[in-house]
């Protein structure tokens, strides 16, 4: 019988049959538990009458019924927040299957399904609930699951009887005030809180204040803080807080009273409201009384009560409300101080003289003005306006005179006149057409704004307003002759052509068409439209405009399309450090809509030398030119802008900028020049300042500049009491250039003061008048700094920029490293000093130990004793184990002293790989691995390493390392594999060889020979000197044996080697010993070899 998925048999009850015709049966009997339902188990059978190898065999799948093992979830207990929803889920394992479960919550069914859901969950849902299933097997199972409803804190303070949101105490007195916190979980804060006091804080939840005052009245607060864990997907925990607040009352009586606002303004005809407080309020509540100016409530004169309550009002306000007026505080502790405030009443600006609204005057008119008047307080101010600009008094135009009163309680009475006098008008008072317009005269204070309008008229002649004279169009297009005037009253307008006197009109055929439009009231346009131009159309047509005033003609000619006409009137709006904006006035662009403007620019300076050196410095400055029409100048395309902005400038340069216009049919002249400096954007800094204090020399080096700059040089000298504020002792002129300049100079004013100082100097003073002691020349170095400014302005400077000292060393040697640097230096030397010393010593220590190792090993550990030492273990070789011990002997001896020296010594058992932890022998140390401290005896018992229990325990040291977990080495050596020593299996036996010790040399082997033959044929000795090659192949490092050290590579023997590698070592031996050690004859050299099998 076996149970599917395992090989092993199971224990059952076989009945043979007695005879040929008898059943043979195997009974297994199983107490099945849960883990057995759907399992297989089978049955096989076979004799010897059956060919080789087959069987027969049965299976049966066993079915087990259990009780319902029941579930709850999907935690215990289940945390729900209040409020949310909460799935009570029961999972049921049971065969039979269950079909539905039964919730019970204190004996009371509940519920059947697998998952119970409380919405909205209600502190009262909180408890233990139960899920039970009954599969029909006779016994049922049941899980508890516990609902933990969480809520914050519900804080509620107990203010005793009366009032449940404030608690009244007496002055003097201790006051407790309990806080009630209920909370799941518990509240991990509880603490009082004084609101408007910060720094007020008590932990816990009794409010607890001894010898309250008035001061301590107020409100406090009880807050509590919880932390809620919810069992819901992703965790998260909630802080949550709770609070509730009582007040403090403090029976004392009102302090000082006080008013808000403190300086009450009220504008006239509005209401104002005055507030009364307390500090401290006083309780029971107090009562408010209100009077007015110097009155005081006393018993002898009964001052006249306003109001009372805690708010006065003054519905609409007036000058006569304007006064003090007082407040105070009343209850039945006492009287509060008073508090009295002066209400001040504003009055708006009101017009006592208003502007006409419409006024007609006719162009010539003499003593024309404007007056209005007005009264506020405080004092109004007055400006005039013209259609919506402000005047400003100006001799040319206008001249405006202004008249100031002040009246009872601070009111003004500003007038003010606006004449239209200056020298600008015809006769100094006359006026003129542009005069129309709407004026305004303005008054206002700090309560409102009023203002009065007149609009101006002025009756003239027609005013020609049009730009051009001209237009031009081709043949069979359509052109448009303008005539644009200004004129009052409203003209008449009549067109004629050339010096026919018959007005044009507009014709039925629709070759000419007129119409008019107005704007602004007295500016009229009229429109000449000639359709399909003819030859005949070009020449001038003559705009007559006329009204009661007088008439005026003018000439427009029509002609064909042309080349733009000159700019005019260019200058510069804008300037900026790398930018200038133009604007002028453009000709008659020649029909072309599309005219463009082309600004051209150069840079100059003042002197032909200047002009050359601009020249060179432009070039250098890495400007590209957009265009250039071969004289210095370059181009700028405006394309239709007018303004133009022209950028790409260099900063604080002069240049002159000129404008043409250009259209399809060619190109217009020059506009007149104008110049236009650049401003200054950021003036570089020195690159480098050096000061020589020995000579006194100064060297600037200033980078590619075209700017005009002058260097100032300031000096500080340190003497004995610090160092003395900076002065100014040089000027230094910068040459601008295309390339980095340098300048050197000789500070005279160091050179003279120095020159007198020998133990004491004057100090850099302007003139020199003022003597102080200083230090020694050679302590007192000048500090020197450097900014760069222009030439022309010392306000607008670079940074500053220090000097650097280049002393000499036959004047500077006393100049001393600082301290903390020379320290600095000393513990970096000192460290290194110490870091050499520490790595001799240790290599000398190496060095020792190593010499000392190797005389160890050659003089005790390989060298046995011939006397007391029992000799080494048989040699006990398998069929597939070579010699490997013997190889590297040597090499391991002299060249690897670092190893543990169980592999050092080379007279113990190596193996792969450290000794696992888990296999403890002896307390710690590995038995029978290794032959130490000169000592072939068994270091557990002492016995013979010839002797079994040596062998015996040989075999277990192995055991545990070959079992050892995690020690393994992977590719190494399988003795399972190659015919080798087990883990606890007896050695492979094999003959003990005994002769005569020789110095024949290990002979090659060819492959696939036996390897004991080989042993045989290499010599009787098993402990004989190898023939080893020193050449490593890598091409074998995977050797099986590749971390053995001290074993022959068993690929070594089968390769050729090179006539010209050196020969092997061929010692000659003295003397034998049974024990299989040779040693030389030679006392200055000693070779070692040894196997422990």
């Amino acid at each position: 019988w076996y149970k599917e998925g395992s090989t092993y048999p199971l224990e059952a009850e076989t009945r043979s049959g007695d005879s040929r015709d008898s059943v043979t049966t195997a009974v297994l009997t199983l107490t099945p538990v849960r883990g057995d339902d759907g399992a297989e188990y089978r049955c096989v059978v076979w004799n010897r009458a059956m060919p080789e190898g087959s069987k027969l065999d049965a299976k049966v799948t066993l079915s087990v019924n259990y009780f319902p093992r029941v579930e709850v979830g999907p935690e215990n207990p289940l945390r729900v927040e209040r409020d949310a929803t909460a799935n009570l889920q029961c999972t049921v394992d049971a065969k039979p299957k269950v079909n539905k479960v039964r919730w019970v919550r204190n004996t009371r069914f509940i519920a059947t399904a697998f998952t119970h859901t409380i919405h909205r969950v209600t502190l009262d849902d909180a408890g233990k609930y139960t899920c039970t299933a009954d599969n029909g097997l006779g016994q049922s199972g049941e899980a508890e699951i516990t609902l933990d409803v969480l809520y914050p804190p519900m804080v509620t303070i107990e203010a005793g009887a009366g009032s449940a949101n404030h608690k009244e105490a007496e002055d003097g007195e201790t006051l407790v005030v309990r806080c009630n916190v209920s909370a799941n979980p518990s509240p991990i804060t509880v603490e009082w809180l004084r609101d408007g006091h910060p720094g007020f804080r008590q932990t816990g939840s009794i409010l607890r204040i001894e010898r309250v005052s008035a001061e301590t009245a107020g409100s406090y607060t009880c807050r509590a803080i919880n932390i809620l864990n919810p069992s819901s997907q992703p965790r998260r925990r909630i802080e949550k807080i709770g609070n509730s607040s009582i007040t403090i009352l403090v029976r004392h009586k009102p302090g000082r009273a006080q008013i808000s606002p403190g300086k009450p303004v009220a504008a006239e005809g509005t209401g104002i409201t005055l507030t009364c407080s307390a500090n401290p309020p006083g309780w029971p509540a107090p009562q408010y009384r209100w009077w007015r100016d110097g009155e005081h409530l006393s018993g002898s004169a009964p001052a006249t009560v306003l109001a009372t309550g805690q708010k006065y009002t003054i519905p609409s306000a007036h000058l006569g409300s304007e006064g003090k007026y007082q407040c105070q505080a009343t209850n039945e502790m006492g009287h509060g101080d008073p508090a009295s405030v002066a209400v001040v009443v504003h009055q708006p600006p009101r017009f006592l003289t208003k502007l006409q609204p419409h006024v007609t005057r006719r162009v010539g008119d003499s003593e024309f003005s404007a007056t209005c008047g007005a009264q506020g307080k405080p004092k109004p101010s007055i400006r005039w306006l013209k259609d919506g600009r402000e005047i400003i008094s100006d001799p040319k135009l206008f001249d405006v005179s202004t008249d100031e009163s002040e009246s009872r309680n601070s009111v003004f009475t500003v007038q003010s006149t606006l004449r239209f006098l200056g020298h600008s008008r015809p006769e100094g008072n006359q006026l003129l057409p542009a005069d129309r317009g709407l004026y305004s005269c303005a008054f206002e204070n700090e309560v409102k704004k009023a203002e009065s309008s007149m609009h101006l008229r002025i009756e003239h002649e027609p005013i020609i307003l049009h730009q051009y004279n001209k237009v031009a169009c081709d043949l069979r297009e359509t052109a448009e002759v303008v005539c644009r005037v200004q004129a009052y009253p409203r003209p008449e307008f009549q067109w004629n052509y050339g010096t026919n006197t018959a007005p044009l009109l507009t014709s039925s055929e629709g070759h000419y068409e007129l119409n008019m439009t107005t704007e602004s009231g007295d500016i009229y346009t009229t429109v000449l439209k000639i359709s399909n131009v003819r030859e005949e159309d070009y020449g001038q047509y003559t705009c007559r405009v006329a009204n009661s005033l007088g008439t005026i003609r003018t000439g427009i000619n029509l002609q064909p399309k042309g080349s733009p006409e000159r700019p005019s009137s260019i200058k510069a709006t804008e300037v900026g450090h790398n930018y200038v904006t133009l604007v002028w006035e453009p000709g008659f662009d020649g029909g072309h809509q599309n005219t463009k403007f082309f600004v051209s620019y150069r840079r100059v300076l003042a002197s032909v030398g200047d002009e050359l050196m601009a020249s060179e410095c432009y070039g250098a400055v890495g400007v590209v030119p957009r265009r250039s029409n071969g004289e210095g100048w370059q181009e700028f395309d405006c394309q239709r802008n007018n303004p133009c902005n022209v950028t790409s400038l260099e900063q604080h340069h002069t240049y002159v900028f000129k404008v043409k216009a250009i259209n399809t049919k060619g190109h217009s002249n020059y506009s007149d020049e104008v110049a236009a400096v650049t401003k200054v954007d950021r003036i570089p800094e020195p690159q480098h300042v050096t000061f020589d204090p020995v000579t006194h020399t100064l060297s600037v080096n200033v980078g590619a500049t075209c700017l005009q700059l002058v260097a100032l040089v300031e000096a500080s000298v340190d003497g004995g009491d610090g160092p003395s504020a900076w002065r100014q002792v040089e000027t230094i002129p910068i040459p601008g250039g295309p390339s980095a300049t340098r300048k050197e100079a000789t500070i005279m004013s160091l050179v003279w003061h120095e020159g007198q100082q020998t133990s004491v100097g004057r100090s850099l003073g302007d003139d020199g008048a003022e003597e102080r002691p200083v230090m020694a020349t050679h302590q007192a170095n000048p500090r020197v700094r450097v900014k760069l400014c222009l030439r022309a302005e010392h306000d607008h400077c670079s940074d500053y920029t220090d000097a650097n000292s280049k002393c000499r060393l036959v004047r500077c040697f006393f100049v001393g490293v600082p301290t903390p640097i020379a320290i600095i230096v000393s513990c970096v030397v000192f460290v290194l000093f110490a870091g050499l010393l520490f790595m001799f010593c240790r290599c000398k220590r190496n060095q020792h130990k190593k010499g000392s190792g190797k005389d160890y090993e050659m003089e005790s550990t390989v060298r046995p004793s011939l006397v007391t030492q029992q000799p080494p273990p048989p040699y006990y070789p398998s069929s597939g184990l070579e010699n490997k011990a013997l190889e590297h002997s040597l090499d391991l001896a002299l060249d690897e002293p670092a190893k543990s020296p169980v592999y050092a010594s080379q007279n113990g058992y190596g193996y792969h790989g450290n000794p696992p932890q888990g296999h403890n022998i002896n307390g710690g140390e590995w038995v029978n691995m290794g032959y130490m401290d000169n000592s072939y005896s068994n270091s557990n018992n002492g016995g013979s390493v010839n002797s079994q229990d040596s062998l015996w325990q040989m075999k277990l040291a192995a055991a545990g390392s070959n079992s050892g977990g995690g020690n393994s080495v992977p590719d190494g050596y399988d003795p399972l594999t190659h015919g080798g020593y087990g883990a606890v299996d007896d050695y492979a036996p094999y003959p003990h060889m005994t002769s005569a010790p020789g110095d024949m040399d290990y002979q090659h082997h060819a492959p696939g020979s036996n390897v004991m033959q080989q042993r045989q044929d290499y010599g009787p000795d098993p402990y004989a000197a190898v023939h080893k090659p020193k050449k490593r192949m890598d091409q074998h490092i995977d050797s099986p044996y590749h971390d053995v050290s001290g074993l022959p590579d068993p690929y070594m023997d089968q390769l050729d080697c090179d006539d010209s590698k050196p020969p092997h070592i061929s010692l000659s031996f003295d003397e034998s010993l049974e024990s299989g050690y040779s040693t030389p004859n030679s006392r200055t050299r000693r070779v070692i070899r040894e196997i422990i099998v």
